[in-house]
């Protein structure tokens, strides 16, 4: 970092973390292609009316994933290997015990939950057949947050990338035989994703360490409040896509959720590259707060933004220039299903040239150790800011004469529009107040330590002194 340019640095850390999150996305992607061909936009539609409980599923499992990876950090950093083991089992334990509860909870109200969820009559046995199967194997679909966070924590973060594409590969192949090959609809999909998900885990789980389980029920408690500003991200996008869908079943009917499945495709491409641009930014950040080094925290921060402003520019130019065979792909000669999917194009993808702004604004202020800003600009982005349109504009718009259906789809961009307010004064503040701190030193030199075999252990020697022979760690 001290001798090298900072922008090479930010791209090695980048190109990675955005491989990772595209294979995750086109996995998503090839998924739908699969049901569009072999069930038809009922399919597709069923996908997106489930997602609001199966988002529900997975902020469940990353609280209790976060918060147990928490605890079990702290005492791997005190050197205690036994206690991080049983710490491990206890958060493994917590998620099965958590994921069978809901599974019952579910499978005993599933024509109850399905209704819930928006579905009408027609909709239902798509619905209920591709939610049954998850319902039953809840703990298998979201193994893979636990095995991905823990192969971290044991400093295997390399086959976290393997695991990806193992499952994406394994997911393509299962998808063909299960809904084309064998012709088992709705339900052949959702088996695919959980085989596809539970190889993911199996992939990983050999560098999870696991141990006599450990703690109390205070420890519980710890995982469950230390991972709950996690689920703050899924709670809201799971609420959004509720009501969207709900809006749109009552005044497009099934194809309107079809079409907004296949625009949020290609929308969570755009989402979790930006998403990577913000997670490479976090250690390139943390170590030049250390460094007390203001100007290069300011050119990270242009360049994610410079990044990602090409990649939603990027993203802009192809889905418009090449809508029509892009939509073919999903649509399988539905002209209903396609002029649909292109209108809304029309009116949703101009948030891909302003989303990346709140994305990387509350990545930014998690860097710099700010999670309130952090997680008030991911509410306004997710929730707040398009509840707000979506309550307003289809409404004002049939009143002047123009269509419903438009106000739905710019609720989208205009969220994103409205969040700006929010997302830029936070950075201009937070930077000002960095840049300040910086300058009269409050922020505290790092404190060296030593990675010795008997734990972590204070270093006498100063954090920029070189002598000292072994591995380093700084930690603010």
């Amino acid at each position: 970092m001290e001798n090298q340019n900072i922008h090479s640095i930010f791209i090695k850390y980048a190109i990675p973390t955005i491989i990772g999150m595209l294979v995750v996305s086109f996995q998503c992607i090839i998924d739908g292609i699969f049901v569009s061909q072999g069930v038809g936009p009922q399919g597709l539609a069923a996908v997106n009316i489930t997602m609001p409980l199966t988002n529900l599923f997975f902020s469940v499992a990353i609280m209790i994933v976060s918060g147990g990876v928490v605890i079990c950090g702290v005492t791997q950093g005190k050197g205690d290997k036994r206690l991080t083991e049983g710490y491990t089992t206890l958060t493994l334990t917590t998620l099965i015990i958590t994921c069978i509860v809901m599974s019952i909870v579910i499978m005993a109200n599933l024509r109850r939950v399905c209704y819930l969820l928006g579905c009408d009559e027609m909709m239902y046995p798509y619905v209920r057949e591709y939610l049954s199967v998850f319902a039953m194997t809840i703990f298998f679909y979201v193994s893979p947050c636990f095995t991905e966070a823990f192969a971290r924590l044991y400093h295997k973060p390399n086959w976290v990338f393997v695991s990806g594409c193992v499952s994406c590969l394994m997911n393509i192949l299962l998808d063909w035989l299960f809904v084309l090959e064998w012709g088992m609809g709705m339900r052949g999909a959702a088996i695919a994703t959980v085989l596809a998900d539970t190889t993911a885990a199996l992939v990983l789980i050999r560098h999870v360490r696991l141990g006599h389980i450990a703690g109390s029920w205070t420890d519980i408690r710890r995982i469950f409040f230390n991972g709950s500003s996690e689920m703050i991200t899924f709670i809201a996008t799971a609420v959004t896509t509720y009501v969207l869908n709900l809006l749109l079943m009552r005044h497009v009917g099934y194809l309107g959720v079809a079409a907004l499945t296949i625009v949020f495709y290609f929308s969570m491409m755009v989402n979790f590259s930006t998403t990577g641009m913000a997670q490479a930014m976090y250690p390139l950040i943390a170590y030049n707060i250390g460094a007390r080094n203001y100007a290069n925290i300011h050119k990270l921060l242009n360049i994610a933004l410079r990044y990602s402003f090409i990649i939603g520019l990027g993203a802009f130019i192809v889905l418009h220039l090449f809508k029509h065979p892009i939509v073919g792909l999903f649509s399988n000669g539905n002209e209903d299903l396609a002029d649909i999917t292109r209108y809304a194009m029309n009116y949703m993808t101009p948030a891909f040239l302003i989303s990346f702004v709140n994305i990387i604004g509350s990545g930014f202020h998690t860097a710099i150790e700010k999670p309130v800003e952090s997680a008030v600009i991911a509410c306004c982005k997710s929730l707040i800011f398009v509840l707000i349109p979506l309550m307003t504009l289809p409404p004002l718009f049939e009143h002047i004469g123009w269509n419903y259906q438009c106000g739905i789809w710019m609720s989208i961009p205009m969220g994103e529009v409205l969040c700006l307010l929010v997302t830029i004064p936070l950075m201009i503040r937070s930077m000002h107040r960095l840049r300040a701190k910086l300058s009269a030193g409050h922020y505290p030199p790092p404190m060296l330590f030593s990675l010795k075999a008997g734990g972590v252990t204070p270093s006498a020697f100063p954090c920029r002194d070189g002598s000292e022979a072994g591995c380093r760690v700084l930690i603010w």
